[in-house]
């Protein structure tokens, strides 16, 4: 159990440094949850849930200053008390969307923190001493690594027996309504995600994937790597003509008199 929760926690560090470093991926709910349901034991109930997650943040972005819930330590927490109490898909909602929000402000307290070390970053650049603007640069690592962490740690450790006596105090009628929204959910992620598609110049391809399944029957494989083929092609024919354009532009800059 304690090894489990130790895991749980340093993966959790790991997404949320990854979030403000190299942005491999791990962060997204589909990613970490997986990761947590085969640390648990339960990798079935990990990807159910965290898919699920995954699907209701599909517009889930960090636009200026605003930080949105953290679907990492979200779906990490989610995945696991579900299999600890053994509540399945209507636990893991339960917890790990007030999960994603708590961190979330957990995540602005140390944003907030981590201004001062912006700041004495900026002093080093007036100095021109741009070794410390990489030193202060990594002493905001420690505290994403901490914000992600301990809440998962917490909550996996202590909060188990505590959350599945909670559980017990919640209608079931609560829990059929989560579920019923489990599956609801998708169908807005999806819809959010077509609206996104209908946009300029991009209705094409969805009408073309629409064509290939329906009326072609081909398999998600085989459509990925046409629409992979034609991505390429499109950027090709786009590049060549804003390369002509600048090259016209070149030509009637040089007969300006």
């Amino acid at each position: 159990m304690l090894i489990q929760c130790l895991l749980l926690a340093i993966w959790a560090g790991i997404c949320t440094v990854d979030e403000r470093t190299l942005w491999t991926g791990t962060p997204k709910a589909i990613l970490a949850g997986s990761v947590a349901g085969v640390i648990m034991g339960d990798v079935t109930t990990g990807l159910v849930i965290s898919g699920t997650l995954q699907m209701m943040w599909l517009a889930n972005a960090a636009v200026g200053a605003y930080v949105p819930p953290n679907e990492a330590t979200g779906a990490i927490i989610g995945v696991a008390i579900a299999i600890m109490t053994g509540g399945g898909l209507a636990t893991g909602l339960a917890v790990a969307i007030p999960t994603a929000l708590l961190c979330q402000q957990i995540i602005m307290l140390t944003n907030t923190i981590n201004i001062f070390f912006l700041h004495q970053a900026d002093k080093a650049v007036d100095s021109g001493d741009f070794d410390k603007v990489a030193r202060y640069n990594y002493l905001g690592i420690p505290l994403s690594f901490i914000a992600g962490s301990v809440p998962v740690f917490v909550a996996s450790y202590f909060g188990g027996p505590a959350v599945e006596s909670v559980l017990e105090f919640i209608p079931q009628q609560v829990f059929d309504g989560l579920t019923v929204a489990a599956g609801i959910i998708p169908v807005v992620g999806m819809g959010m995600l077509l609206m996104m598609m209908m946009g300029k110049n991009m209705w094409i391809f969805l009408l073309l994937g629409f064509i290939f399944s329906s009326y072609l029957g081909l398999g998600t494989i085989a459509i990925s790597l046409i629409g992979i083929c034609l991505a390429a092609l499109y950027d090709l024919i786009i590049n060549k003509n804003e390369k002509e354009e600048i090259i016209i532009e070149t030509s009637e800059g040089d007969y300006d008199l």
